[in-house]
């Protein structure tokens, strides 16, 4: 019977993650299923605060994402609609939308496409079906995850596939060197970028150099690395400018709207040092204070006990990770660090939990930018349990001897 406790636990797991997927989008599936009606988002767009301003019909993010999406996928340039952030996630939208003709189905493909990820990367870091599934059966009791996909389409759940996908090709590199990583990386934090604002893509750089510093990476494979995924990114990002470009504008005149992006955020902006810390609060006290009318603390109406409870046992792990990776780093251990795939792993996931904490702690926070915090929490839980137990086995090992 205890040989078989882990496959009926890893059963148990699917089984649960499954119902936790299938059943609201289950309740939800009118959604999922009407055809996409493009003359009433177009009327809804035209009536909205971004055609008449003080408009008493406001547009949502969701439907005006659909729209952009669907009018960029048919050849409309990009920065007609929507031009404040970049393009490729409405295309994405978009191209989903033609391909199924609904602009909803696009949400649960990326979320499957979350959920694979961090399966896979468990399993190939752990080689444990039970630590894989109970990765994903986190993710599944993610209250903001569930509601990405029921509430869509939103950018974020895009964005955060491409952020695993990087880690992923990373994870590969470092344990094995080879060119298609770094090109697979490249288009990773590419499409990251080019999906919403480009300004994580740098923590992501932050954490990469980072983590290969702690590994002991040569300087100049490192820097190599570093251009090699800059120029890469900002390749994909101009690709995704295509149709700008096929309307006959110039390099030029794609500078100027990247430089009118920036204006506009700048402009826009809120005096961001009264938000600092509000992630924190968010996360933790369900207490969260909005950039808008008279910027009060509100209550999130899908936070739970889970948020608190994932955040506080993601930085617990990864401060493990990282007080035992320093601790080598400067003893003759190191060696370890150069030998053990899941170690520098998790040292790269832990870097990013507290890097990423940091760089939402400064923003003006909305609770579908956390996503891109605790999907790598549920990576480095089963990471954990896995390091402590590896940890226990050789010092019991150690003692029998």
């Amino acid at each position: 019977m205890k040989k078989n406790l882990p496959l009926i636990a890893t059963l148990v797991f699917l089984v649960v993650t499954a119902i936790n997927v299938i059943v609201p989008i289950k309740q939800n599936l009118s959604k999922f299923t009407e055809p996409f009606n493009s003359k009433l988002y177009e009327k809804k767009y035209n009536n909205s605060q971004y055609v008449i301003p003080q408009s008493k019909n406001p547009i949502s993010d969701e439907e005006l994402l659909s729209y952009a999406g669907y009018r960029y996928a048919t050849g409309l340039n990009p920065i007609l609609i929507n031009s404040d952030h970049p393009p490729l996630g409405k295309y994405i939208i978009g191209w989903f939308t033609l391909l199924t003709g609904n602009n909803r189905l696009v949400s649960i493909f990326f979320a499957m496409g979350n959920m694979i990820i961090i399966f896979f990367i468990v399993y190939f870091l752990t080689k444990s079906l039970l630590l894989s599934s109970f990765g994903i059966l986190l993710l599944s009791f993610d209250s903001m995850f569930i509601d990405q996909i029921i509430h869509s389409p939103i950018l974020d759940i895009i964005q955060v596939f491409f952020l695993l996908a990087y880690f992923l090709f990373l994870i590969f590199w470092i344990k094995k060197e080879r060119l298609w990583q770094i090109i697979a990386m490249g288009i990773s934090l590419g499409a990251m970028s080019s999906t919403k604002l480009y300004f994580p893509v740098f923590v992501v750089l932050a954490t990469t150099t980072t983590t290969l510093i702690l590994l002991k990476k040569s300087i100049k494979k490192i820097l190599l690395l570093i251009l090699s995924l800059t120029i890469l990114t900002g390749l994909i990002y101009v690709l995704s400018y295509l149709t700008f470009f096929l309307k006959g504008n110039s390099l030029r005149a794609f500078l100027g709207v990247q430089k009118w992006i920036f204006l506009f955020w700048k402009n826009n902006s809120v005096q961001s040092y009264k938000f600092i810390g509000d992630a924190l609060t968010l996360m933790l006290f369900n207490q969260w204070k909005v950039w808008w009318g008279n910027k009060t603390y509100i209550q999130f109406e899908l936070w739970t006990i889970l948020w608190p409870t994932f955040f506080i046992t993601g930085i617990v792990s990864s401060t493990y990770v990282l007080v035992n990776a320093v601790k080598m780093y400067f003893s003759k251990k190191a060696k370890i660090l150069k030998n053990d795939p899941l170690f520098q792993s998790a040292i790269l996931i832990s870097l990013w939990i507290f890097f990423s904490t940091v760089y939402l702690s400064l923003l003006p926070i909305s609770p579908r930018y956390l996503m891109i915090l605790y999907f790598p929490i549920y990576i480095i839980i089963p990471l954990m349990i896995k390091l402590v137990g590896t940890t226990v086995n050789k010092k019991r090992d150690s003692v029998t001897k």
